[in-house]
């Protein structure tokens, strides 16, 4: 999930098409913005999902969905500065995306001596950026290279800077992922002489490859055992106002309540507008796994369980530790 910037100044616009059997197609063409000449190999992809294509030796690209899809398309390229289209459809007239050439690091911004050695390092990005669970002992970042890690001593801060999209193996779930980076923050704490994780914010967008043409057993058990009790799972439970069908039960102020009694929901044709009637709500799966949302405003929930704004809802407890190890795309088993 990402937090969508000002987008005033970008230069593209898309051409899309509808069938009558509600089958978007989205075409268009990646440029260079410095001498206009077409950029192959770009990825194109809605984020956070396994929906997406290459540009051909051309820049042109096509691709076909089922369904809109409320996640922003993600246009990124090595080498150029990565463009994020916020879904507006009807909006949009011609084909031409243009890319900018960039070169971004952490650059000499902070100038206090880091006394953490480069593997120490990246030891606590793997455990904070993929998890310390199962999972994340079979996932692998082919490309740890491209990043730069920094560690800020006045305020216990490791921060990352991904020069590349970083290509994960994960071996749990059978996807190649794709992600790029653009924020990574794990704050710390020392207490006893241990240190403690204190936050772990992340932030960036995702593509979603099949490792196999066909997954395996294990891969497809591992998935169903990552959704189950997920936001993901809760997120499309809420939308299509199936929390008890699922298996969620909800409290509040410790105390059991009607599933939709904190909860206000506004069915749109392609979102459910949700807003919270309560600070903190208790979400239970099953009989013990316990998580806490909470939300700064409204937010709105799409077919796939994608919500949007994500800065506006922030999860705790059992939700809230999973990493990227247990992330699936979000239209999976759709």
């Amino acid at each position: 999930m990402i937090s969508i910037l000002d987008l005033r100044f970008l230069v593209f616009s898309l051409v899309f098409s509808f069938s009558l059997h509600a089958q978007v197609r989205i075409e268009g063409r990646v440029m260079s913005a410095n001498d206009s000449l077409p950029i192959p190999g770009a990825s194109v992809y809605f984020d956070g999902t396994s929906i997406g294509v290459s540009s051909g030796d051309d820049g042109l690209f096509s691709i076909n969905t089922e369904n809109k899809i409320s996640s922003p398309l993600i246009i990124a390229a090595l080498g150029y500065r990565t463009r994020i289209l916020p879904n507006e459809m009807e909006k949009a007239q011609s084909g031409i995306i243009y890319l900018e050439e960039t070169q971004e690091s952490l650059g000499e911004v902070h100038l206090e001596t880091d006394p953490w050695s480069s593997q120490k390092k990246l030891d606590i990005f793997r455990w904070e950026f993929l998890g310390n669970d199962r999972a994340a002992l079979q996932c692998q970042i082919k490309n740890e290279e491209a990043l730069d890690l920094r560690y800020i001593p006045s305020t216990q801060t490791l921060i990352a800077f991904s020069y590349e999209p970083l290509k994960i193996i994960n071996r749990y779930l059978g996807y190649e992922i794709t992600y790029n980076l653009t924020d990574f923050k794990a704050e710390f704490s020392t207490a006893s002489g241990l240190r403690l994780t204190t936050m772990v914010y992340y932030e960036g967008y995702s593509f979603f490859k099949e490792l196999r043409k066909k997954p395996s057993a294990r891969f497809l058990s591992n998935r169903e055992k990552a959704f189950k009790g997920s936001s993901l799972h809760f997120m499309r439970s809420l939308a299509s106002q199936q929390l008890v069908e699922n298996n969620f039960r909800i409290f509040y102020k410790s105390y059991e309540v009607l599933p939709y009694s904190y909860f206000r929901l506004n069915p749109g044709n392609d979102l459910v507008e949700v807003e919270l009637l309560g600070e903190k709500i208790i979400l239970v799966y099953e009989p013990l796994v316990q998580s806490v949302i909470q939300a700064d405003g409204k937010f709105y929930i799409d077919k796939y369980g994608n919500y949007t704004p994500p800065q506006n809802v922030l999860f705790s407890g059992e939700m809230s530790k999973s990493r990227v190890a247990q992330m699936l795309p979000l239209n999976y088993n759709i």
